[in-house]
């Protein structure tokens, strides 16, 4: 079996993906809203010769990552990736989750604020919310 050169891996929203699954999120990252499976294996086709289960397989895997989303629509599956501010989201309540103390955490963002209106904007929101 003829060696694999190496593989290039980078982070998306401090999650490891490879260049396969770089490809795939890039891809879906073009589209105006959710696609099938062999719509993106149709973008890559110009220039990956991929079998549709490959594209599947790394379509679930972005999936259980959190970077791709899927839903039901017809008789088949369709996915959109992650918006970036969904993303960032993400990140940001790993973090949250990672601190001792989150209101501390929190406290050092409302401070002093760079964008008054904006908090005032968020805390009337949080009012508003439902309670869990």
């Amino acid at each position: 079996m003829p060696a694999r050169g190496p593989r290039s891996a980078s982070t998306v929203a401090g999650v490891t993906v490879g260049e396969l699954e770089r490809d795939v999120l890039n891809a879906l990252w073009q589209q105006s809203g959710p696609v099938g499976a062999r719509e993106v294996r149709g973008v890559l086709q110009p220039t990956k010769s991929l079998a549709y289960t490959t594209v599947m397989t790394v379509l679930v895997r972005l999936v259980a990552k959190g970077l791709v989303e899927r839903q039901w629509e017809g008789r088949r599956y369709v996915y959109q990736a992650t918006t970036p501010d969904q993303l960032a989201a993400r990140a940001i309540d790993k973090l949250l989750a990672a601190a001792s103390n989150r209101r501390a955490v929190l406290a050092y963002f409302v401070r002093d604020p760079v964008d008054r209106a904006l908090l005032v904007e968020l805390a009337q929101a949080a009012e508003d919310a439902p309670s869990k």
